[in-house]
């Protein structure tokens, strides 16, 4: 019966059935059947059909009536959850440490490496003037230098070399070793390398070596410039290094890898700079492979370089005769490292990472978030910090692993645009070249309609959700939350294929919608959270329109870091970790033309000016005037998103996974790695 005749019928029985109660009292109730049920806090009501016996003029009739009924129900029992598994991973290697992660570095050379890879090894090899201090990123600890002291103008730093320490090779450290290894990376500056950090404070206004040759009027001026501003006194055992103006973050840069310190003598017996000003031209922007340092190395720290077989693994060995007999902080490590041998292996494909976790073969191991819940049954600890003092969840009692979780992580994840494509002897990533239907032009980012339409195409929200899942926020610019120039209410783009349409429609005269398009993005081999990225920018554009057609490839690290710098790929995507924590350090890889990022992009020079210009007004300001500087910071945030120079996704928290039997874990936000003489292995 349909539902309507139904409750009409109902109604109607009920009705008559009231009517003739009133005349009679009623005799016998008699349930016949349930119609509805329902739930209502802690009981039911029941809506029931019953009939009834009544006396009409003393004639007996049965007839038919609805009445409520309230009954208590037997509760539901909770649906059991599903235990984790009893997780049981073998003890394995004792005495050494197996990290598993993906790619491998471009080179060894702490002068020319910049990039997370190479700097996560160089760390454990070389060592700076100090370190930071555990998790610290401003306070320090003596590392080859001493002791210190800074003139009252913020312009001189003074550093007294330490006494006994020995390289690996045999040579002894004196401060000319010191003054030389800054100087020959200032010098070496390779295109699209770290050394601006070094030219900014130590000549205001200045990224790179042809900047410094251009104010002095030659290399002989130039060379004898840096000679001047960093130079060593090994009768008075110091180093001493003279800024152009006060730079309070020089401590966050000199302790990292470009701070590192190597013996010249034995630098220059293996081909490297021999230390005068009259040929140093001969070493300049050097190819990876070209550095003397490329695959060997020769530093003072707690490890050793073994060996780098190229594609599969890099074997560091223990410092037996390391200088540090004191604790690097209270309750830190000395003498010798406490693990024997480091191997650091690529490993691209994530289900070959998760099964060496499983068989105890990798002590630490990479994670792209999407895989987190393939491994949650199996952490037993969780930590919600940086280090074990964290508040800790027992997550599977039985459990084998231990995560520490949301992380500050100072770091981004963006799209970058290139606004004029090399496509010097063909270029297979924009097709045939032309705006045909099967390829790009060049030129084809310089349009910003095109640009704007492809960041309304990116499914933001799903990218969060399902690559992150859901721990990272939107990247609202170059600058990152928290520092000045930052608002959380700024404008950004958001998904929205109606007004990808209406800007697509602009672009090239209309020629893109009507033509359509063919281009490759790639990404790098084994970055499961960056082929998601690609793939959801391609899937968008194609729901755009049929006619944009995108292609998704990966590429080993190394590659990908090099087509990148020639300027072949129309789009990279790429992260950032700062080097240090300022908004100077944001802007200026993504805005100006020496920056890490926006050299490669080939912004029009007006743009790269009217950048600059900015960057380099708000840094003065940050000297003296807060409110100011934030007022240009700001200025500059909002300038990168209307020019829409990048499709700026996200900024990331972070995660480490480790066996449990690990210990000494920390996380310091500025550093690529895990410094391993900090750990420990220790059997269950």
């Amino acid at each position: 019966m349909h539902k309507s005749k139904l409750l009409w019928f109902l109604s109607l029985v009920s009705a008559l059935a009231l009517v003739l109660a009133a005349c009679q009292p009623k005799t016998v109730i008699v349930e016949k059947e349930k119609v509805v049920t329902k739930v209502v806090k802690e009981t039911v009501k029941e809506t029931v059909v019953v009939k009834e016996t009544v006396m009409v003029k003393g004639t007996p009739v049965e007839v038919t009536k609805v009445v409520e009924k309230v009954v208590t129900p037997t509760p539901t029992p909770e649906p059991k959850a599903t235990p984790y598994p009893e997780v049981n991973i073998p003890f394995k290697n004792p005495g050494m440490l197996v990290v598993a992660t993906i790619g491998e570095p471009e080179s060894l050379d702490p002068a020319w490496t910049y990039e997370t890879s190479g700097a996560g090894v160089e760390m454990q090899i070389y060592e700076p003037l100090m370190v930071f201090k555990r998790g610290s990123v401003d306070e320090y600890v003596p590392a080859l230098a001493t002791e210190w002291n800074i003139s009252e103008d913020g312009k001189t730093y003074v550093f007294k070399i330490r006494k006994g320490v020995k390289f690996h090779e045999g040579g002894t450290l004196e401060p000319h070793d010191v003054a030389y290894s800054l100087q020959r990376g200032l010098l070496q500056d390779r295109a699209d390398g770290p050394q601006w950090l070094l030219f900014d404070p130590l000549f205001s206004g200045l990224y790179t070596i042809e900047d410094l040759v251009k104010q002095e009027g030659g290399d002989l001026q130039a060379c004898q410039k840096i000679q001047e501003v960093i130079s060593a006194d090994d009768d008075a055992g110091t180093v001493t290094i003279k800024l152009a103006a006060p730079f309070p973050p020089l401590f966050q840069i000199l302790g990292q890898t470009w701070g590192s310190v190597y013996d010249k003598e034995w630098m220059v017996e293996q081909g490297a700079w021999d230390g005068t000003c009259e040929n140093w031209r001969k070493w300049h922007d050097p190819a990876a492979e070209e550095s003397v340092l490329f695959d060997k190395a020769n530093g003072t720290g707690p490890y050793k370089l073994d060996h780098w077989t190229k594609g599969q693994e890099i074997v560091l060995k223990r410092n037996e005769d390391y200088w540090r007999t004191d604790p690097m902080w209270d309750g830190g490590p000395s003498g010798p490292a406490r693990i024997e041998t480091v191997i650091i292996k690529s490993v691209d494909e994530w289900g070959t990472r998760f099964a060496m976790a499983q068989a105890g073969d990798a002590d630490l191991f990479y994670v792209p978030r999407q895989y987190v819940p393939q491994l949650q049954p199996l952490v037993k600890e969780e930590y919600n910090g940086t280090d074990a003092s964290a508040p800790m969840t027992i997550i599977n009692e039985k459990g084998g692993l231990r995560v520490f979780k949301n992380l500050p992580n100072p770091s981004s994840a963006d799209l970058f645009f290139n606004f004029n494509i090399n496509a010097e002897g063909g270029n297979p990533f924009i097709g045939t070249g032309k705006l045909d239907g099967n390829g790009i032009p060049p030129d084809f980012f310089s349009d910003i309609h095109v640009r704007k339409a492809f960041a309304y195409a990116f499914d933001y929200d799903t990218f969060i959700r399902d690559a992150w899942l859901g721990e990272a926020i939107r990247h609202r610019g170059p600058i990152i939350e928290g520092m000045p120039g930052y608002d959380p209410n700024s404008f950004i783009y958001e998904y929205d294929l109606k007004k990808a349409e209406e800007e697509m429609k602009q672009a090239w005269g209309g020629e893109v919608w009507e033509k359509g398009f063919y281009m490759s993005i790639a990404y790098n081999t084994g970055n499961d959270t960056r082929r998601v990225a690609c793939e959801l920018l391609a899937d968008g554009l194609a729901e755009l329109n049929p006619k944009f057609q995108v292609s998704v490839v990966n590429m080993p690290w190394p590659a990908y870091l090099a087509q990148r710098r020639s300027g072949r790929l129309p789009i990279h995507l790429t992260g950032w970790l700062e080097d240090f924590h300022h908004p100077h350090n944001w802007v200026q890889p993504y805005m100006t033309s020496a920056g890490a990022f926006s050299a490669a992009q080939h912004f029009p020079q007006e743009m790269y000016d009217r950048y600059e210009k900015l960057i380099r007004e708000a840094w003065e300001a940050s000297n003296r005037d807060t409110a100011e500087a934030n007022k240009i910071y700001a200025e500059l945030q909002k300038a990168a998103v209307d020019d829409c120079i990048d499709i700026f996704l996200v900024q990331p928290t972070g995660r480490h996974y480790e066996q449990l039997w690990i210990k000494g874990y920390y996380y310091n936000p500025l550093l690529p790695s895990v410094l391993y003489y900090t750990l420990d292995k220790v059997a269950p």
